[in-house]
């Protein structure tokens, strides 16, 4: 799936679009690592935004770092600052539980 340039807003709309029919995913990690701002474009587009509203599964934005913001991420169950966050907050900690 493309993440930046031509294309990329309608991948990323149709495979969040796709996660949505397996009923046993329990949340939706959107990301990729940081970049420019036409890099990170396709994460601002209104068919991105629509399809993280439409989600019924949690979505966690991680789209570029700490600084970047997108419309993705203000759209999203949680905003992760990177990543790697992303990752840790949906992966529970076996130690807690």
């Amino acid at each position: 799936m493309r993440v930046q340039g031509a294309g990329a807003r309608e991948e990323i709309a149709a495979a969040l679009d796709r996660l949505n029919q397996f009923p046993d995913i329990d949340v939706i990690l959107l990301g990729r690592g940081g970049g420019s701002s036409e890099d990170l474009a396709a994460f601002n587009e209104e068919i991105v935004a629509h399809a993280i509203f439409a989600s019924k599964i949690p979505v966690i934005s991680a789209v570029g770092h700490e600084i970047d913001v997108t419309l993705a991420d203000l759209i999203a169950d949680f905003r992760a600052a990177t990543p790697s966050e992303a990752a840790e907050r949906a992966t529970p900690d076996r130690l807690d539980g």
